[in-house]
């Protein structure tokens, strides 16, 4: 058993108990403990597991050998390539990246605050996009191995703050820059509300979204490289045809629902009681984004509506894809019936994590072919 595993089952057995503490020092707790613990799980060593062919996905060039990938906050820097693809990971998406790099969000001393809610199977953090860069991860992506039918995605965002023009030529030079370090796909996130210019009431389709799709239609060749757009949980649903017919039209690859959510009223009755204290200091001091089991069901809801418009329209070469509430062999199975054909997980990982190890997946896989 590897020390990763050890670790995460250590904490898996006393987060309950740990819930009691004080909020301040519960979060100061997991939010310094949680880049070291990434660090030593990134390097796991692993013997590759077999995925079951029976579970391919096909995106145009692309085939994924499963429907369940990791979303971009798993793999901060691009580290656990090797790591993803052993334990039997569909695909690989490192996390989001900006032109300049990024240290992320600190406040009262914490450097990256993130806290878990453990008996709502839930998790909130304030990070900022803690990154080195399109670039440097770009460079570092193209020293990965390539494996067949296990795609390589890169999730970028344009700059917070930076003024528009300087903004989409970074996003432009680092999409460019992925491309060119041997990445099948990426991700553009229009979803991330811990940095200033991304945090919006969901409720409108802005111009300066349109230019930054339509600045990247213009110059990457969308029909034969792929980019799929993601957006929040808190996305209206009555944006989420228009946006559709949006990407559609301009030859996007998909859309990702949703990213973490901000609606703090609207969830705060699927938090236990138990995590109410932890929940309600976190919400208040950091603001930040939620994640794990209490976004399922608002992310199944627009991800429906994403596939009734492809199916009213018989569109074939755009996908969805759920992320938000994904965390057993049944929350993949309600997604795909839904209508999505991937699915991400972060939370809901290293909640299985915990309990299964590094069989994971392999785990999941028998649930699902069962």
């Amino acid at each position: 058993m590897s020390l990763a595993t050890i670790l995460s089952k250590i904490d898996h057995s006393l987060r309950p108990l740990l819930g009691n503490l004080d909020p301040r020092i519960f979060t100061h707790l997991y939010s310094a403990t949680r880049p070291w613990f990434s660090a030593i799980a990134a390097n796991d060593a692993i013997k590759p597991i077999i995925v079951p062919d029976t579970l391919k996905v096909r995106l145009r060039n692309l085939t994924f050998r499963s429907p369940i990938g990791n979303a971009a906050g798993m793999y901060k820097h691009a580290e656990g390539y090797e790591r993803a693809y052993a334990q039997g990971a569909g695909f690989y998406l490192a996390g989001t990246t900006t032109s300049l790099p990024r240290k992320g969000n600190v406040k009262n001393g914490i450097t990256l605050p993130f806290v878990p809610y453990p008996k709502s199977h839930a998790a909130s953090n304030w990070l900022g996009l803690p990154n080195k860069g399109h670039i440097e991860t770009a460079k570092h992506i193209a020293t990965f191995s390539h494996y067949p039918e296990f795609p390589i995605g890169a999730s970028v965002s344009m700059d917070p703050g930076m003024n528009i023009s300087q903004g989409l030529e970074g996003l432009i030079e680092g999409i460019k820059a992925y491309q060119e370090a041997g990445c099948d796909f990426i991700e553009l996130n229009e979803s991330c509300p811990n940095v200033p210019g991304h945090a919006t009431d969901h409720k409108t389709i802005d111009d300066s979204l349109i230019a930054r799709l339509d600045a990247i239609a213009d110059i990457i060749d969308l029909e034969t490289y792929p980019v799929i757009v993601k957006f929040s949980n808190d996305t209206d649903p009555a944006l989420i045809k228009p946006l559709m017919s949006i990407l559609v039209d301009r030859k996007f690859a998909g859309i990702n629902l949703g990213n973490t959510s901000t609606a703090y009223q609207k969830h705060a009755s699927q938090i236990h009681a138990d995590d109410k204290k932890h929940y309600e200091y976190f919400t208040k001091e950091y603001g930040g984004g939620l994640s794990g089991a209490i976004m399922r069901e608002s992310s199944l809801q627009i991800c429906s509506i994403a596939h009734e418009y492809l199916r009213e329209h018989s569109i074939k070469d755009c996908i969805v894809i759920a992320t938000g509430g994904i965390e057993t062999s049944d929350d993949i199975r309600d997604a795909l019936n839904t209508g999505a054909h991937l699915t991400q997980w972060y939370t809901g990982y290293f909640e299985r994590f915990g309990v299964d190890g590094n069989k994971v997946y392999s785990n999941l896989y028998q649930q699902l072919e069962a």
